[in-house]
């Protein structure tokens, strides 16, 4: 029998739409740095070369990245509950064969594959809620998605030392099957129960070709500028990554079903609510990548403690975004943003300023101070983005808030791995150079987001 349309949902199916948005987004940002740590393993194991056993993990980030704007897209035309049954179905297959692979060329080959489901399951985890979810409970479901948002990277390397330790690499992978199958359970029963509204936009293939490009080449130049010997190969790659941005732009300004719709980014309050994306994936990548220099080379705690140490911000994320999610009704979601940008203001302010023979917890706490406003932040961000473009385009947007926040965080990445690069000698002044240049960054996007309209809230 046909499904029919059902609005509203019940609230078991609600759940179900939770679980899969939620289940999605945790594995796949999980995915990016559990095989961080199993990298000097692999070289070992396989009798490979460094740059070879990074490709399982630059293979996965270029894939979705890739992709995530595609099945954005698709979504919107196919719709997000297939999309997303298709990342689950790609995501579990491809862990299972990376599970059973006995080389690097193939745990390479099915971690591109991987990423390519992780960016379907990206790009309609926050459609899916928006579309899906009565209105005046999407707020507490985005708030649950942030909390895996939060999560996911930073229990990463932590589960993957864990799986390591336990004595068998396979595992780093095969975990991921019972998760996704649990997902693929849930989307199965709703996709018999009910029927999305879809449009019949087309697929725009020459963008898709292009935005490819770009993300190939932004991601590769970002990659290398840290590595002295390479630096020019990556200014490079960075200029092409400009130029191809521009004819992009050129390209998919008159189209009439872009990869891209260029009118969300030329309009005042989307734009600026994808600004703060980026100022959060940039600062979140600061607050995660530092405080273990800080933390292990200048204050001399063991690398245990330091697991331990840099939960704060993750917790704070996890804490506050249920906490606000709960107790915003989609009414006040300017005031959320503008309150977590402060707070995360205040957080960097703390880190600035204490020095480095404080006491470790003091630092704790100022990145458990940055967790909170980020789940302050990151919620209402998400909806507000959701709720300022019509409904045939919540695929589209939701792979662009994806894309924009993880383009952020490649651009983090960089800009600290430089810092602490040229100041290798002097790592306390590469620290609060990074600091300091992300604290600048918040005030500016809080005196732009301070005027945004309140069409925003």
């Amino acid at each position: 029998m046909k499904p029919t349309k059902v609005y509203p949902l019940t609230r078991i199916q609600e759940w179900f739409v939770v679980i899969i948005a939620s289940t999605g987004m945790f594995l796949s940002t999980l995915d990016t740095g559990i095989i961080n740590v199993a990298l000097p393993f692999f070289k070992a194991y396989f009798h490979t070369t460094t740059n070879t056993a990074a490709l399982t993990v630059t293979g996965y980030a270029t894939s979705l990245a890739i992709f995530i704007m595609f099945f954005g897209v698709l979504s919107d035309q196919k719709g997000k509950l297939r999309i997303a049954t298709l990342g689950m179905g790609l995501f579990m297959t491809a862990s299972l064969l990376c599970g059973l692979a006995n080389n690097i060329t193939l745990i390479i080959l099915f971690r591109v594959i991987q990423g390519i489901g992780a960016a379907a399951l990206q790009a309609t985890s926050a459609s899916l809620v928006t579309t899906l979810i009565q209105p005046a409970r999407q707020n507490r479901a985005i708030g649950t998605v942030g909390i895996m948002i939060g999560l996911g990277p930073v229990l990463g390397p932590s589960l993957g030392g864990i799986l390591l330790a336990l004595g068998s690499w396979r595992l780093i992978f095969l975990i991921n099957v019972p998760f996704t199958l649990i997902g693929i359970i849930c989307a199965a029963i709703l996709n018999s129960q009910i029927q999305e509204r879809t449009t019949g936009q087309g697929i725009d293939y020459w963008g898709f070709i292009v935005n490819a490009i770009f993300i190939v080449s932004l991601l590769g130049g970002l990659n290398v500028l840290e590595k002295p010997a390479e630096r020019l190969s990556g200014v490079v790659l960075l200029g092409v990554a400009g130029i191809t941005a521009f004819i992009l732009f050129k390209i998919e300004h008159h189209r009439t079903t872009p990869l891209i719709d260029m009118t969300i980014l030329t309009r005042k309050v989307p734009l600026i609510l994808l600004t703060q994306t980026m100022l959060f994936g940039f600062a979140s990548t600061m607050i995660f990548l530092l405080p273990p220099f800080l933390f292990e080379n200048i204050m001399h705690v063991n690398t245990g403690i330091t697991g331990l140490l840099v939960l704060g911000a993750p917790v704070g994320i996890a804490i506050f975004s249920k906490i606000t999610g709960n107790i915003n009704d989609g009414t006040r979601n300017r005031t959320f943003i503008l309150s977590g940008i402060g707070i995360m203001l205040i957080s960097f302010i703390v880190l600035l300023l204490l020095p480095p023979t404080v006491s470790p917890v003091f630092i704790t706490l100022a990145l458990f101070i940055y967790g909170s406003g980020g789940g302050f932040f990151q919620p209402a961000n998400i909806t507000a983005l959701m709720h300022a473009v019509g409904f045939t385009l919540q695929g589209s947007m939701s792979a662009l808030q994806r894309m924009t926040q993880n383009i952020a965080i490649a651009l983090g990445s960089s800009v600290g791995s430089l810092i602490m690069v040229t100041n290798r000698y002097h790592e306390l002044t590469g620290i609060r150079i990074s600091y300091l240049i992300t604290l600048i960054l918040i005030v500016l996007v809080l005196i732009i987001s301070w005027q945004t309209p309140r069409q925003c809230s």
